[in-house]
Formats: C-alpha cells, sequence, structure tokens
C-alpha cells in the first residue's frame, strides 16, 4: 500500500492493482501523483480505478474528474448523494449504504457538516477517509450551544463508525487550524476512539500544522503522520 497526500482533503492510496482517489477537486490533470495531481498515465496503469467524493462542495469535488473514463474505463465513482452530477459510472450512496463488486467493499459513514465519509476495504487493505466529518466546535465564537450540539453529533457518528469497523489501516481525517482553541480536539479523540494504524491529517492550514500535530501523538499505537509537500509519499 502506498499513501499519497496530493491537496487540501485529496488523497490517493495505490495498491497492487487499485488505485483509491478521494476528494479530488483541481480543474485539470497534471504531472502524477508525486506531484500532487493525478496524470492520465496514473489512471491508465491501475486495473482498476476507485473515486470517492465525501459531498458536493468545490474544495471536495471537481466534475473533472468523469473525464478519467477516457483513460481507464475499470473506473468507479463513488459519490455522496449531496454531488447531484450524474454518470454512467456513477454510484450514489448516502450514510449506511454499502457496495461490493468483488474487489473492494465500500460503506458510506455519515459527517457533522455536508455529506458523509467512506470507508474501503481492498485488497486486503482498510481505508477511511473523513471528508469533512470532525468536532467543528468553533469553541472560541461564544456560542456554547452550538458547541454542545456539534459535541453530541460528532459522537454519535464516531460511535456508529466504531460499532461496524473494527479496524483502520490508514485514516485521513480534518486538522484545521482556523477553528482556534482546541482545533485539534476531533482528531485526538477519532484516534483514541478508532485507533488505526495510520493517521494523515487532511484539510490543514500550513504544512507545519501537521508536525505540530505529530508531535502530540508520538507514544501512541497509531502513527501520526507528517506531510511537508503535495504530492508526498507517506506510507
Amino acid at each position: 500500500m502506498q499513501v499519497y497526500f496530493l491537496h487540501h482533503s485529496a488523497a490517493c492510496v495505490k495498491l497492487n492493482e487499485s488505485l483509491l482517489i478521494f476528494d479530488y477537486y483541481t480543474d485539470r490533470l497534471g504531472g502524477g501523483i508525486e506531484n500532487g495531481s493525478v496524470s492520465s498515465e496514473d489512471i491508465a496503469a491501475a486495473k482498476r480505478v476507485y473515486v470517492f467524493v465525501s459531498h458536493s462542495h468545490h474544495d471536495h469535488f471537481n466534475p473533472l474528474i468523469f473525464e478519467w473514463t477516457r483513460f481507464n474505463e475499470n473506473i468507479v465513482y463513488f459519490l455522496d448523494d449531496t454531488v447531484t452530477d450524474e454518470h454512467e459510472k456513477a454510484i450514489k450512496m448516502m450514510r449506511g449504504d454499502e457496495f461490493s463488486d468483488g474487489y473492494i467493499r465500500v460503506a458510506e459513514f455519515g459527517s457533522t457538516d455536508i455529506g458523509g465519509s467512506f470507508y474501503a476495504e481492498c485488497e486486503g487493505h482498510r481505508i477511511y477517509h473523513a471528508g469533512d466529518f470532525n468536532f467543528w466546535h468553533w469553541r472560541d465564537d461564544g456560542d456554547e450551544k452550538y458547541t454542545r450540539q456539534m459535541k453530541l453529533y460528532f459522537e454519535r457518528e464516531l460511535k456508529f463508525l466504531r460499532n461496524r469497523v473494527e479496524h483502520i489501516d490508514a485514516a485521513f481525517f480534518p486538522v484545521d487550524k482556523r477553528m482556534g482553541s482546541g482545533h485539534d480536539e476531533g482528531a485526538d479523540i477519532f484516534i483514541d476512539v478508532m485507533k488505526p494504524d495510520v493517521f494523515v491529517p487532511i484539510h490543514f492550514v500550513d504544512f507545519e500544522d501537521t508536525e505540530e500535530f505529530a508531535n502530540k501523538h508520538t507514544d501512541g499505537k497509531t502513527k501520526v503522520l507528517t506531510v511537508s509537500r503535495y504530492g508526498e509519499r507517506l506510507v
């Protein structure tokens, strides 16, 4: 399993035969996964390509991805049902839905924002991408009622995930400093509850934020990775 950070919340997992791409939104094909943007060669080289869209926000989805069928006919798009675009290779999903084609098993879980999150089992690997699922408390804004409600929503969705997913090999989860104090509290809780083997920060502001977060988690069983550039191979 090879794990790459592409940009923002976009990530890529390269397996022996399959290529899994999450929340890709740049407006063009680029110089390849190692440079932070998928190339036509990346798509053509895989026996199977699976593309995940957690929700319709512009920083998680670009209809450009539907053009990739020109380079590989063995491609499947898993779209949260907030995405209104249609495509013959697209499977619309919502919280609680599951799909299997004999090569991959996909389940969509909930979010605390628009859309959902995805869990996938493929070629013996278990991968989770949170989309915009996080404890978005925005505590510094002073709305205590909102913060309490958000905590309830977050704990409910995390329990739903915990009850249905035994283990995660690689997890992608937001660590967004724009939230101010306690910005990484949701990520801390996620690691404590789910205990993934590998944790990859996404949706962060600066690369330095990932190093700061990783330094908090040096003693646990989860290996928290740092990101230093777009297209970096992390595993």
